[in-house]
């Protein structure tokens, strides 16, 4: 059976029901080792998408590595499981579902909170089907059947398990302390959360009076100076605060200032927070809007006035009344920003003002300026969780790749704060807390795994906690929850976990993925993976990276329906390299995935030649072929296979630390191995070049004579040829799935109802062939392979040459192999392989002892032999010694030049040291051409 002309893009949907249908991407639990079965498990899952919205290619590029990595292992015959899901991201979906409702001139406090979670998930069905159709349409190979979601009961019991453990164990607690605040979101943001943005804003020196009157000295008002860049919130100042070392303000401690705009006292104090060397070492104190001055503001027992309410605007409560005067009541922070520096210039107190470079904190979700503000929170004591965790990296069990990140891994955890989890929002986990107005404290507040519906102690009413988790403390559970946890009993927990490689963007280092280590090691003793593997960031061509909200994202749907799933895969996974960003042009798809196109429709024509040349009759296996009836060719083409194999599992790398080790962690990475592997575009490379370069461009040229005359030779071809085409579509197939599958199905070797998607990775032809021969068979095979080398060698010296002369392709020409006693065996080589040269290069060739006379062209082959071309009938000598003559002229007059140029210490010293460097650069390539050059005078030119 031959393939049709053109390989159907929109047939790649009708392959992958055949997968499903089959069962391909199914893992039973039963056949881990870790279950008692046979196989070593491999397991990933997948990063959960948000639900909020269709995936851009960014998702296709995490996804489709993912699957490049699940389809090997699978290959290699691990029980291979990837875990699909979806993530309810609570603040992406509430902000998203509040737009929706919006336009309806609505807002979620006119539905309530039971009529607003109802309509979020109704579009959440929606949206996360959307989701999981664009996964299946770009070929993930996923075990659908163990799809999750983050918010399903069985996820929702593991996340209230984790919650009720960390609160029994003491380090979950109800916190009064100033967090980040978005008041767009209206709710509280975690470190991570909360981004920094570079800005050009202003720094405000605002002089602050000393009470008391006059200096004794002077005869003048002293006065401190502070700079701010939120003079806003110096409404809610309760301190000056100075270094207790600095000498300059050590007479002013105890003493007190008179806080602008309102005139109220407040007091100077000493703390080592305010640092002497910045600026004029005095800071004022605003504990409720600043989380460095909250810290000074415990220390001393200082107030805590709140100026700004949780909508951004100045306003007063309890606790700062009388503090926010009619000037900027009821206004928006950056309106009584504006009204506040006029009033200081109006006073005098404004001593100036210039412009400053800072960093501020945004919302993650929808960019809205943070605000701190003080506020109760439930967090997570994370220093305990956190020492695992960095031991975990320090010991080898985990590698993170690219290894630059593991510093920044490092920092985090040294330095890590209490996380925030509480979010002021209605869509997520509601924290399982219950509160009881009738038993007094600390017995009224209950943690619990169940809903309460009355007091355990009093048994009267009670109300849960309004707040929702942070979506990342049902994210962190994700190894664990999807595999059954906190079932220590469950089957998938004991056969899969813990997992093995996880897949993702730097951008979540944070936020997930060392959270997720933290989690594995607390709750089930171990990482939840041994590999990180980040990525490197989607970007469109001005470098931004891709994201809904820029609305520079590309749906992957789009590109599969323009160009098929292949071209996409092809496209992502070759421009992959390690860490490294991938540019898309998200205006422009033509150029972006026509390269990927092309190559599908070259691989698929050359299985259309390659089936031809093959035929459908059965084929012998290789193992069944004498290793004494292979062909220099055959030899070849087989070891190349051999390097073939080597170099994509090189690019993979070991699937897992081969290293035993004692403790929580039951392997270590080597250092060896700790940076070794996961270059999935090296894979790529290795994979093209072999079937482009190496079986298409040589084997099948060589051997298209042996397969026209058939008989046992041909047979012999045939076998090779075979299996070393099934074996290059086993390594192009985690790349390009569906175009190796519909081809791999019409080899005469396919039988029916198997799959490549289950197939073997191939092991080159190590175990077949010669195997029984021994190693003296195969020694002989590695000469014949080398051999081989030498006609290739011997045919692109003369496709040089002829290049180099302008001869036509069609033009046949002589060639003489020149060969002395040393060389004999080449020569051998040569006699015997004449026609195959001929019929390649389109050249006669003959061995002689001497080199013809009269003009020629030289080159020197490998082994000491001299091929050597007569040009006489070939080029007319005179006009091409003139040409050649006059180039070298030239060069030598460029070159001279450019030699001083560099001789010269005012141009070396002065010029900027790129240009210096691609000058030398320049002489160097002259130098070559030169001599190049100056050779082919010598031997045509000269008698």
């Amino acid at each position: 059976m031959s393939l049709p002309d053109r390989f159907d893009i929109a047939g790649e949907s009708r392959i992958y029901e055949r997968w499903l249908d089959a069962g391909c991407f199914h893992a039973e639990a039963r056949r881990s080792v870790r279950a008692g079965g046979d196989r070593e498990p491999f397991t990933i899952v997948m990063p959960p998408p948000n639900v909020t919205a269709i995936l851009h290619l960014g998702h296709g590029l995490d996804n489709i590595a993912q699957d490049v990595l699940i389809r090997w292992a699978r290959m290699s015959r691990q029980e291979t499981l990837w875990v699909p899901g979806t993530d309810h991201a609570g603040i992406a979906t509430q902000n998203v579902v509040e737009k929706l409702i919006a336009k309806e001139g609505k807002t979620r406090f006119d539905l309530g909170r039971d009529a607003f979670v109802r309509r979020t998930e109704a579009f959440v069905a929606e949206t996360g089907g959307t989701i999981l159709r664009q996964l299946r349409a770009i070929g993930v190979s996923a075990d659908w059947s163990r799809t999750a979601y983050t918010l399903s009961p069985a996820l929702s019991r593991a996340v209230r398990e984790a919650f009720v453990r960390l609160h029994q164990d003491g380090l979950i607690y109800r916190g009064h302390r100033v967090i980040h605040w978005c008041p767009r979101c209206l709710t509280s943001l975690s470190d991570e959360e909360a981004e920094f943005h570079d800005e050009t804003g202003a720094l405000y020196h605002i002089a602050y009076r000393i009470s008391g009157g006059a200096d004794r000295a002077s005869g003048t008002r002293r006065a401190l100076t502070i700079a701010t860049t939120r003079p806003e919130t110096m409404l809610a100042d309760v301190a000056l605060a100075v270094n207790p070392a600095d000498e300059r303000y050590r007479d002013l401690v105890g003493a007190t200032v008179v806080l602008p705009i309102l005139d109220i006292e407040i007091p100077i104090i000493a703390d080592e927070y305010a640092d002497p060397a910045f600026g004029t070492g005095v800071v004022k104190i605003t504990p409720a809007h600043d989380a460095n001055d909250f810290e000074v503001g415990r220390r001393h027992g200082l107030a805590m006035p709140v100026v700004i309410d949780a909508n951004g605007v100045m306003a007063e409560d309890a606790s700062s009344t009388g503090r926010v005067p009619d000037l900027v009541r009821g206004d928006d922070r950056v309106v009584a920003r504006r009204k506040i520096v006029q009033a200081l210039q109006d006073s005098g107190a404004l001593v100036t003002t210039e412009s400053h470079q800072h960093a501020v904190r945004h919302c993650y979700r929808c960019d809205t300026v943070v605000e701190p503000r003080l506020s109760d929170q439930w967090f997570v004591t994370m220093a305990p969780l956190a020492a695992p965790a960095l031991a975990g990296l320090r010991s080898g069990a985990i590698r993170i790749l690219p290894q630059k990140w593991e510093g920044v891994y490092v920092h985090w955890l040294e330095n890590i704060r209490d996380w925030n989890i509480s979010r002021q929002l209605w869509w997520g986990h509601r924290i399982p807390v219950w509160y009881c107005k009738e038993c007094d404290p600390p017995y009224d507040v209950h943690v619990s795994r169940t809903d309460l519906t009355a007091c355990p102690r009093c048994d009267g009413p009670v109300r849960q906690d309004e707040d929702v988790l942070d979506t990342w403390f049902s994210s962190w559970l994700w190894p664990l929850s999807t595999l059954g946890w906190p079932d220590e009993k469950a089957e998938d927990l004991r056969a899969f976990y813990p997992t093995d490689v996880l897949v993702s963007a730097p951008d979540i280092l944070f936020f997930w993925i060392t959270r997720m280590i933290m989690s594995g090691y607390y709750f089930a003793g171990r990482s939840p993976y041994h590999t990180v593997l980040l990525h490197g960031i989607a970007r469109d061509a001005e470098h931004r990276k891709m994201s809904k909200s820029l609305g520079n994202g590309v749906d992957p749907i789009d590109v599969v329906r323009l160009y098929g799933a292949d071209a996409l895969r092809w496209t992502l996974v070759s421009g992959m390299g390690l860490g490294s960003d991938i540019l898309l042009d998200p205006n422009d798809l033509e150029k972006t995935f026509a390269p990927g196109r092309n190559f599908v429709t070259k691989l698929w024509n050359i299985g259309r030649f390659l089936l031809d040349k093959a035929g459908t009759a059965p084929v012998t296996p290789l193992r069944n072929i004498d290793a004494n009836q292979l062909h220099r060719s055959d030899a070849w083409i087989l070891s190349r296979l051999d390097a073939a194999v080597a170099e994509c599992d090189d690019a993979f790398g070991p699937l897992r630390p081969v290293t035993p080790a004692s403790g929580p962690d039951p392997v270590r990475w080597t250092d060896a191995e700790r940076g070794s592997g996961m270059r999935l575009n090296d894979l790529a490379e290795s994979a093209r070049r072999f079937v482009w370069s190496e079986l298409a461009d040589w084997y099948v040229e060589a051997i298209k004579g042996r397969v026209i005359e058939g008989g046992a030779d041909g047979e012999v071809a045939r076998a090779v040829l075979v299996h070393v085409f099934d074996a290059a579509l086993r390594l192009l197939h985690p790349i390009v799935p569906f175009v190796t599958e519909e081809i791999w199905r019409q080899l005469p070797t396919h039988t029916e109802g198997t799959f490549l998607a289950s197939a073997a990775w191939p092991t080159g032809d190590r175990a077949a062939g010669d195997r029984a021969a021994g190693d003296r068979a195969a020694g002989d095979r590695a000469a014949r392979a080398h051999e081989f080398d030498l006609v290739r060698e011997a045919v692109g010296a003369v496709r040089q040459i002829r290049s180099e002369y302008a001869v036509p392709p069609g033009k046949h020409i002589d060639a003489v192999a020149v060969v002395n006693g040393a060389t004999r065996d080449i020569a051998r080589v040569f006699t015997e392989e004449a026609d195959l040269v001929e019929r390649l290069s389109r050249t006669a060739l003959r061995v002689s002892d001497a080199a013809p006379q009269g003009a020629a062209a030289h080159a020197v082959l490998s082994g000491g032999t001299s091929l050597v071309v007569p040009l006489a009938d070939l080029v007319d000598v005179d006009k091409e010694c003139a040409r050649l003559r006059g180039e070298l002229a030239a060069l030598e007059k460029q070159y001279v030049a450019l030699e001083a140029r560099l001789s010269n210490e005012k141009f070396v010293s002065k010029a900027p040291p790129d240009v210096v460097d691609g000058e030398r650069r320049k002489l160097a390539a002259w130098s070559a051409r030169r001599q190049q050059l100056r050779d082919k005078v010598q031997t045509l030119c000269v008698s």
